[in-house]
């Protein structure tokens, strides 16, 4: 996605798309109001966790993370959600130990229409309790606030203060709800939950800062929202929103940093210890991962799309703050007229002017009655309205996110073990006809297939899990479609209420100047 610098016209063919290297296109969106979202960051929130390190035992096996589940590590093209998952499944599960995974689970198939229908209805089940969790619409129970001094001798920080409206969860009671949090403190938390929870939406982050900006109240009123729109994401998330170290950042009162520095605390991911339940890889379908492939694929062009209607409700809102002021410069100019016309009409012979004049001046007070309307609806807008639009575009980028980190950290080496382990069968086979070779040599192979067995057993069903969490995400993701409902609601509404109250503006004003004299 590119949105350029100058956004005061997003479809403008003469802009140039060929930026230097290294060019940051936050710099130059001095009014624009979409700071707060990583929106031009292509990287995808991955905080450490480029590699996936596999003890498999014997040979060592090299994971390229950048495949997916299918394990071609040779090939340089990426592969997309879910392929050919489903054969490899299906012939691994028949070898492995029993109760290292499940076995002999296969996908519903399409050809079995009662099985198909059957599977159709458990997840219509599975994904109806999964939505009935998530309320993206909820209020916001967390609120942040810049505090107005700023700490540092040599460089200064900016602290918020967070505070809960409401109980948390697992947490003691306290008359106290507030906290003071650095932006680096923000930055710990969306890294730990990155690495426990890989493949869930987490929000991205607004910038620190851009430039010489980074200390321009503007920009510090925009990151103070981005930072408001994160947590409050987190929060509403059905899993996230249990996290001990989401808590830990909402209730300690003590300094962050100290504490993570003597504190002992667990990153490891949501997946640890955990064995994928059969009830769904028997309501899994194919049809599935080729939706996730569609969205995937539309996702790039619905954020640019959303960007830009983003920019222009906000652009036509800035427009009627232009002309609340310029009503304003024309109230005061109509005082001064008024002034001028008793200098150059004489009043001896008639009270006309002065009629005339009293009246210009009953306009004048109703244009400043509009700009008051007019600034109070900017208000409403930039504090209830636009946050809503730009929440959508958080929304948006988590997904993007969650696609670009399941391609780079969800690949295995199941093809590679399952070809070592036919070798090493082969050998022991081998083996049997040779008593010479037999003895400790055979107990290595044999060992060797064990934990080969045992290690393909653990990254089935670590990307049956990782299926599984994915699909929630996407099920939770399709409550955030009412968020569109619900922003454009509100906006018609402020719209029409303001629209009222100009027009009775309007209708009173013509009703105070019909009296206005038109002749002697």
């Amino acid at each position: 996605m590119n949105l350029p610098g100058d956004l005061e016209d997003p479809w403008r063919s003469d802009q140039s798309e060929n930026y230097p290297p290294g060019h940051n296109e936050w710099a130059s969106l001095d009014t624009e109001p979409l700071m707060s979202s990583n929106i031009l960051q292509r990287e995808p929130l991955i905080s450490g966790m480029e590699s996936v390190s596999l003890d498999t035992g014997g040979p060592s096996v090299k994971l390229d993370t950048s495949s997916l589940l299918l394990g071609k590590q040779e090939s340089p093209v990426q592969n997309r959600w879910g392929d050919t998952l489903d054969d490899i499944n299906n012939h691994v599960s028949d070898g492995l130990t029993s109760g290292n995974m499940v076995n002999n689970v296969t996908f519903a198939n399409n050809d079995d229409s009662a099985a198909s229908d059957a599977s159709k209805e458990d997840y219509e089940a599975w994904a109806s309790s999964v939505r009935s969790v998530y309320r993206p619409m909820s209020a916001d129970i967390i609120l942040v606030e810049e505090l107005p001094e700023r700490e540092g001798l040599l460089f200064k920080h900016t602290n918020y203060l967070v505070k809960h409206l409401v109980e948390l969860p697992d947490t003691e009671p306290s008359s106290d709800r507030t906290v003071i949090r650095r932006y680096s403190d923000f930055v710990w938390l969306q890294e730990v939950l990155l690495k426990k929870y890989p493949f869930r939406m987490i929000p991205d982050l607004p910038p620190k800062k851009i430039g010489p900006h980074g200390t321009d109240q503007a920009f510090l009123l925009k990151r103070q929202n981005g930072l408001s729109r994160f947590i409050n994401l987190v929060v509403k998330h059905p899993v996230l929103r249990k996290d001990d170290l989401l808590l830990t950042f909402l209730t300690v009162p003590t300094d962050l940093l100290g504490w993570r520095k003597n504190a002992s605390y667990d990153t490891t991911d949501e997946f640890t210890d955990k064995k994928i339940g059969s009830s769904f890889i028997k309501m899994w379908q194919k049809e599935m991962a080729e939706r996730w492939n569609e969205v995937d694929t539309s996702l790039e062009g619905t954020l640019d799309l959303w960007a830009k209607i983003t920019i222009l409700v906000e652009r036509y809102e800035k427009r009627l703050k232009f002309i609340g002021q310029e009503r304003a410069l024309l109230a005061s100019m109509l005082l001064e007229f008024t002034n001028s016309t008793s200098s150059i009409y004489a009043s001896n012979a008639s009270t006309t002017v002065e009629d005339i004049n009293d009246h210009l001046g009953i306009v004048s007070k109703h244009l400043i009655s509009c700009n008051k309307l007019i600034s109070d609806e900017n208000n409403e807008m930039n504090q209830d309205l636009s946050p809503r639009f730009k929440t959508f575009i958080d929304v948006l980028l988590a997904l993007r996110g969650l696609f670009e980190r399941y391609k780079m950290l969800a690949g295995n080496s199941v093809p590679q073990l399952q070809r070592r382990i036919e070798v090493n069968t082969e050998r022991m086979e081998q083996m049997k006809d040779k008593p010479d070779l037999k003895g400790a040599e055979y107990d290595k192979v044999r060992h060797m297939i064990h934990k080969d067995r045992r290690s393909v057993a653990q990254q089935m069903n670590r990307s049956w899990l990782i299926r599984e969490c994915i699909l929630e995400e996407y099920n939770y993701f399709q409550e955030t479609q009412f968020l569109i409902t619900d922003t454009f609601q509100r906006w018609a509404k402020l719209n029409m209420d303001y629209t009222e109250l100009n027009s009775n503006q309007w209708e009173k004003l013509l009703e105070s100047i019909q009296s206005m004299p038109v002749s002697r």
